[in-house]
């Protein structure tokens, strides 16, 4: 070996031992398409690395993420390993490619408790530039997918293995800030996001920013109906978790009668929505729970169970869950 090659490597190993000494200082490096992505898959590698078997896996969007608490379910007696793997933000066709190709294959649930409401059978949900195209085209999702090219697997070697090329956006920058209006929730370690547990009904800082989230979801529900596709989508994720000898529960997420006025028709077409997801449920042998609309009490917004919904929540799901297997 030359002694240019030895310097160089001797160089790369001091700047690697280095990093791994300052890393806890540096902004966490995110590969995948949000911040709330990268620390669920961490969070989840751990658990695989650590050998901690994983019973129960929750997923869905962000209502399920803000109200699934392993913690609070295993005090109300569930008494099995729970991760909270739902994804705030993503899509229905999102949501299904991580569950099944990378939170399943990782964690071997026994049972897989899917929460979501009306807004993602609307077929605006699906809007592919903010959902399944970005995914798709992250390196990391795609290694992780197992669909990844060499190119890709070599980046998630090295991301894993190599603290100075994991870091080495930070290392460029080490005085940037990180980007703002991007969702990044800070998360227990059994995976649930805590952004909307100390929040009252839309007491937001401003009443703007209240206004703003109002119109977020309204706006998720504008033109409602059901869509096919969505209903093929979710039916498809439970049957393949089924087919895998998964037990499945469905749970219509519990809401505000603000979020079912919402909707273009109101209440008829909410009860459309959970008419389609009973009929879902039914096709794919999957369980069904309703627990339906609940005081804006429990609620950070129309959509979002605060802590007091969440230990609500916990005590409803809890029964449904004990003796699983």
């Amino acid at each position: 070996m030359g002694v240019p090659v030895l310097v160089t490597l001797i160089v790369l190993l001091v700047a690697e031992l280095a990093v791994r000494a300052v890393h806890s200082h540096l902004p966490v490096p995110s590969a995948w398409p949000s911040p709330e992505l990268q620390k669920k898959y961490d969070q989840i590698e751990s658990r695989v690395s650590s050998h901690q078997s994983t019973d129960v896996v929750l997923v869905g969007d962000s209502m399920m993420d803000a109200a699934g608490d392993p913690g609070a379910l295993n005090a109300d007696g569930v008494n099995q390993s729970i991760y909270n793997a739902s994804i705030a933000g993503e899509t229905l066709p999102t949501i299904a490619q991580w569950t099944m190709k990378v939170v399943v294959p990782r964690l071997h649930p026994k049972v897989v408790v899917i929460g979501l409401s009306s807004n993602e059978l609307n077929p605006a949900s699906l809007d592919p530039a903010t959902g399944i195209a970005a995914y798709d085209a992250s390196r990391a999702a795609r290694a992780a997918s197992g669909t990844g090219s060499v190119v890709d697997n070599a980046d998630a070697f090295l991301r894993k293995w190599s603290y100075l090329y994991r870091y080495r956006n930070s290392l460029r920058h080490p005085f940037g800030q990180p980007a703002t209006g991007v969702f990044n929730p800070t998360l227990t370690a059994t995976g649930r996001d805590l952004a909307f547990a100390d929040k009252q009904y839309l007491q937001y800082n401003t009443p703007a920013q209240a206004r703003q989230v109002v119109v977020g979801v309204i706006d998720a529900l504008a033109g409602f109906t059901v869509g096919p596709k969505n209903v093929a989508i979710l039916q498809g994720l439970m049957t393949s978790l089924h087919s895998q000898g998964i037990q499945v529960l469905f749970v219509v997420m519990p809401v505000t009668a603000d979020l079912v006025s919402f909707h273009p028709g109101g209440a008829p077409d909410y009860q459309k929505a959970v008419a389609a997801f009973i009929s879902i449920a039914q096709h794919s042998d999957a369980r069904i729970a309703i627990p339906g609309i609940w005081p804006t009490t429990q609620f950070a917004d129309p959509v979002h169970l605060n802590q007091a919904g969440t230990t609500e929540f916990s005590q409803y799901l809890a029964p449904l869950l004990r003796g699983a297997s």
